[in-house]
């Protein structure tokens, strides 16, 4: 499966339910939308932690940032907001939203 990385309007509203960024203190953490892209593209390719690419961060920075965000109901809330903002999703399309199958709201 082909992978995207998200756009503008869709990183809107994912990085309201991101957490925030940690304190200036030792080496800062990567860029939250690399992070995000980065587990994006384990989840839409499927492949392994080891094989993200490395513009996305270290392989266990990625899984880190994903178990952050699952610990934190990350996931559910950015889903509940997309649905809510007008995001449609058949059956099955939620673990593909990074490939140009969800669909964004009607205007």
């Amino acid at each position: 499966m082909a992978f995207r990385e998200i756009d503008d309007d869709l990183w809107e509203i994912v990085q309201r339910h991101l957490p925030p960024q940690k304190p200036h203190i030792g080496r800062p953490r990567r860029d939250p939308r690399h992070l995000f892209n980065g587990v994006l593209y384990v989840l839409t390719t499927g492949c392994v932690w080891s094989d993200v690419p490395e513009q996305y961060g270290t392989k266990s920075t990625v899984h880190r940032y994903h178990l952050e965000l699952c610990e934190r109901g990350a996931y559910q809330a950015i889903f509940l907001d997309l649905l809510r903002s007008g995001y449609e999703f058949r059956k099955g399309e939620a673990g593909r939203c990074a490939s140009g199958e969800l669909r964004p709201p009607v205007h």
